[in-house]
């Protein structure tokens, strides 16, 4: 007995071979690579289905996640994700501001020297004023750069009761 999952692609551009998995769109053009041996793609029409070799709660799993993907890979490449952070400050003026492919905080917390934080190319981030927003049409990416600009601004080795400064998503993608 095998379990199936299937994902519904009428009117959308997507392709499937033999080990990946590639979805196009008005935004762009995102692969998926199917890594594990024991999952079977194959495409009938307009929908996807996804085959697990045996009835067991890990492949089942997989199976699922591959499913999840292949839908957040669709939204992604037709209206792409957005995520949204906010620059919080209350003792010291902090600016923001992008530079190449580096988010650079200056006078966080009254250090004299910015912080620095290297962005993924895959996504776009753009700064207004205390906001920050990341925009692309991979889900995953979008949400690692947030989360990544998150835990690289935090106030170190103040109280935090005191010291509420830093940079918090105010909308996930």
């Amino acid at each position: 007995m095998s379990t199936k999952f299937k994902v519904n692609v009428a009117g959308f551009d997507v392709a499937v071979k033999e080990k990946l998995i590639e979805v196009s769109g008005k935004e762009g053009k995102q692969s998926i690579a199917v890594e594990y041996p024991f999952l079977k793609v194959s495409r009938q029409g307009d929908v996807i289905f996804i085959d697990a070799n045996k009835d067991v709660s890990y492949q089942k799993a997989i199976a699922g996640t591959l499913a999840a993907n292949i839908r957040n890979a669709i939204k992604g490449v037709n209206e792409k994700y957005t995520a949204e952070l906010e620059l919080v400050y209350q003792h010291f003026p902090a600016s923001m501001k992008v530079s190449g492919e580096k988010l650079i905080i200056e006078n966080f917390v009254g250090e004299r020297k910015p912080r620095e934080i290297k962005l993924p190319k895959d996504v776009k981030v753009s700064v207004n004023g205390t906001k920050v927003q990341v925009v692309g049409i991979n889900k995953y990416a979008v949400g690692q750069a947030a989360a990544l600009i998150e835990t690289k601004i935090q106030v170190k080795n103040k109280d935090r009761r005191v010291f509420k400064d830093g940079v918090y998503i105010t909308k996930k993608p």
